[in-house]
């Protein structure tokens, strides 16, 4: 198999039988193709991940959402996020797949396990880009200021008893 995305030529030989990978270069591929609008591009990616985990179950698998009938742009985003992993964890045939899922979703909670995937990094570093305030304010932390740097300036809105 050999397909050509964002410019970039991903042939399934060069990933060594590794389906996984295969998955994730495609995944991250999709992702970031920057002639389209990145809600666009995860609606593709959503519809590409349930399209392959429905051949992996031969048809049986029925997502617990429409990517279309989800309300808000991050609740769509932690929908493709969550059908990656899944999908990424039927189809490796190695030591993922070997784990129990849950087990799994724990160890993809680990900054030094989640880091190392070029997609979910992405779709990570895009949930902080648009939505970080909101995040920070659900825990309680206004953000006052970005820096140039990449640093933040932030104050805690929660009321301490002493």
């Amino acid at each position: 198999m050999e397909i050509e995305i964002n410019g970039k030529i991903i042939k399934d030989t060069d990933f060594n039988g590794n389906t996984e990978l295969l998955l994730e270069e495609i995944t991250y591929q999709f992702l970031n193709e920057n002639d389209v609008v990145m809600m666009e591009r995860l609606r593709f990616v959503f519809n590409f991940l349930l399209n392959y985990t429905k051949t992996i179950t031969n048809n049986i698998f029925t997502p617990p959402y429409n990517f279309d009938d989800v309300k808000t742009d991050r609740d769509k985003l932690e929908l493709v996020i969550e059908q990656y992993k899944l999908t990424k964890y039927m189809v490796s045939g190695g030591a993922i797949a070997k784990k129990d899922y849950v087990k799994y979703l724990e160890e993809l909670e680990e900054y030094e396990v989640f880091s190392k995937d070029k997609a979910i990094m992405c779709l990570v570093d895009y949930k902080m880009a648009r939505f970080s305030n909101e995040i920070f304010e659900e825990m309680g932390i206004k953000i006052i200021d970005r820096l140039d740097n990449g640093a933040i300036i932030v104050q805690d809105m929660k009321e301490y008893k002493n």
